[in-house]
């Protein structure tokens, strides 16, 4: 997926779920408001390559903005591994949904799902934290390595009331963007310098965010 690669994260190693079919996000601006704001006159006969080019640019304006925001923009599901459990997890991508899976491998290969019910889910903190139970986690010899799954979802939903208020400047920097990558094509055709712009791309991108704390 655009923007992101496996990494770790206090020690567990975050990748994307991969499902069939793959994981479709809803994005927070539409091909519509884009073309809107682009002043983009009906194009007769249609032009698909060019819904194709904007449709790729929301998305990549919105990865950027993710990377500035240091959190999800659309909803997610991840998968976290660890090798063995520790005193708490705390899920490194904000704002937390909700927890989908726990389970862990023992040395013999066999899977255990963890109940919800002997778990903790706070969804209150920004990047949300996952915690045992009063019975603390299971004790097992767990496998080699990879050994705990924790899945995940994060992100903000596209009709989210973030979307209406503290999410506004983050699409308006996301359709200025797109506007610049739009209309020039290639770096070289004119210097931009977000920071001599009033309200500018990496301000606007920025706005909110970078809430992960330790």
């Amino acid at each position: 997926m655009f923007g992101y690669q496996p990494f770790y994260d206090g020690g567990g190693y975050l990748s994307l779920t991969e499902s069939d079919p793959p994981q479709s996000f809803v994005e927070p601006l539409t091909l519509a408001q884009v073309k809107s704001f682009l002043k983009l006159p009906p194009r007769v006969p249609a032009n698909p390559g060019e819904d194709e080019e904007l449709e790729s640019l929301i998305r990549s304006a919105r990865a950027v903005a993710e990377l500035h925001q240091g959190r999800d923009l659309v909803r997610k599901q991840w998968d976290m591994t660890f090798d063995s459990f520790c005193g708490h997890v705390i899920l490194s991508r904000e704002p937390l949904v909700s927890v989908n899976l726990v389970q862990y491998r023992d040395s013999a290969g066999e899977l255990t799902a963890v109940l919800p019910a002997d778990y903790i889910v706070d969804t209150a903190k920004g990047r949300g934290m996952l915690l045992p139970g009063s019975g603390g986690w299971p004790s097992f010899t767990p496998w080699p390595s990879s050994a705990i799954l924790v899945r995940y979802t994060s992100g903000f939903a596209a009709d989210s009331v973030f979307w209406k208020d503290e999410g506004e400047p983050i699409k308006h920097g996301m359709r200025k963007l797109i506007a610049d990558s739009f209309i020039n094509k290639l770096p070289f055709e004119r210097s931009y310098d977000p920071a001599k712009d009033t309200f500018g791309v990496a301000s606007l991108l920025s706005h909110g965010g970078k809430r992960i704390l330790g």
